[in-house]
């Protein structure tokens, strides 16, 4: 929906979390019932975990840059948060890091008739260009499915949302 004004903020969160010894998991916008506008919600992790203090300090400091920059011209909120036990998954190399480990993976489209699929990363293709880029479009996960006991291979760009399962 707004995937390049959503790069562009990961970035600016990204220098911002870099100088609190944190990085940027991903960001997303959802949907907010409560006041009719949407909430930008951008998860920031540390190694050992992230604390309290550095989301709040990420967050006061990327909300003024957001004011400044005005490059969000709706209502929104934003919302700083650690991925959590149960983390979204949104990048190639996270999947690659998280190989191994159980997920929960939503798709766009129907693979064999299903949208949803539960257990293993077993494998990731990611494609590197000349110039050191991956190249999503032609990216998969290979997953065993723990549902119907067998495995599949998931293009990249048709996951919709993914989480890990906390063990």
């Amino acid at each position: 929906m707004h995937d390049d004004l959503l790069k562009k903020i990961e970035e600016l969160a990204e220098d911002i979390a870099k100088y609190y010894g944190c990085y940027i998991v991903g960001a997303l916008f959802v949907s907010s019932l409560k006041n009719k506008g949407v909430v930008l919600r951008i998860y920031a992790d540390a190694e050992g975990g992230v604390n309290i203090s550095q989301l709040t300090d990420i967050s006061k400091e990327l909300s003024m840059i957001l004011d400044i920059k005005e490059l969000i011209d709706f209502k929104y909120n934003l919302e700083i948060s650690s991925p959590g036990i149960d983390r979204v998954i949104f990048k190639i190399k996270d999947y690659i890091r998280f190989k191994d480990k159980r997920v929960k993976i939503s798709l766009n489209e129907k693979i064999n008739g299903r949208l949803n699929f539960v257990g293993k990363i077993i494998d990731v293709s990611d494609i590197t260009n000349k110039t050191g880029e991956k190249e999503l479009l032609n990216a998969n996960i290979k997953i065993y499915d723990e549902i119907d006991n067998k495995n599949y291979v998931i293009p990249f760009l048709q996951i919709k949302k993914a989480n890990l399962i906390a063990e």
